[in-house]
């Protein structure tokens, strides 16, 4: 049995959704007062986020709720490995301003992200279109040989080709100039 291909958006999809996950995660996570993170806390979240980005693209078919659940839980995974690394732990449901400064940061970030990579797999097949018709190859002309054109059956039947185009008119018979 073999394993079921996924399409080159479903690879892009995951890979995108990795990258941006991390990028939003740091970007949610601080702009909702959880600081920015050290070393340790990027590697600990490159790693969880590239898990769900590999998960994401191993994904056949999915659609905007799809993309969206990956999102959020790339999100979490963000989330909770910059609050480990960055030692600000959760007790409970935080429902202080600045736990849901970090939850609306966090769902802005989804939300961002869902949209640029929604926007960019509809972009996907205009731009590959255009690109591959700017680098197809263009085919040398042919080049036209004595031979090549006897073997076409111009060689020996030109007079009958250009028949219509030689005019037999001519003064008559009967009359010198």
């Amino acid at each position: 049995m073999t394993a079921p291909r996924t399409t080159p958006t479903a690879r892009m999809r995951g890979a995108a959704v990795g990258a941006l996950t991390a990028a939003m995660a740091v970007a949610g996570h601080g702009f909702g007062g959880g600081g920015f993170p050290s070393t340790a806390a990027l590697t600990l979240l490159v790693l969880g986020c590239a898990g769900v980005g590999a998960l994401t693209g191993s994904i056949r078919g999915g659609g905007v709720l799809a993309l969206l659940g990956a999102l959020a839980c790339g999100q979490l995974v963000g989330h909770l490995a910059l609050s480990t690394a960055l030692a600000h732990q959760h007790a409970g449901a935080d429902l202080s301003p600045r736990g849901l400064s970090m939850v609306l940061g966090h769902a802005a970030a989804t939300v961002v992200c869902a949209t640029l990579i929604r926007a960019a797999e509809r972009l996907y097949g205009p731009i590959t279109r255009v690109l591959r018709a700017l680098l197809r190859p263009t085919p040398a002309p042919p080049r036209a040989t004595a031979g090549a054109i006897r073997a076409a059956g111009v060689g020996a039947a030109g007079p009958m080709l250009l028949d219509f185009a030689i005019s037999r008119r001519g003064p008559p018979a009967a009359a010198r100039a």
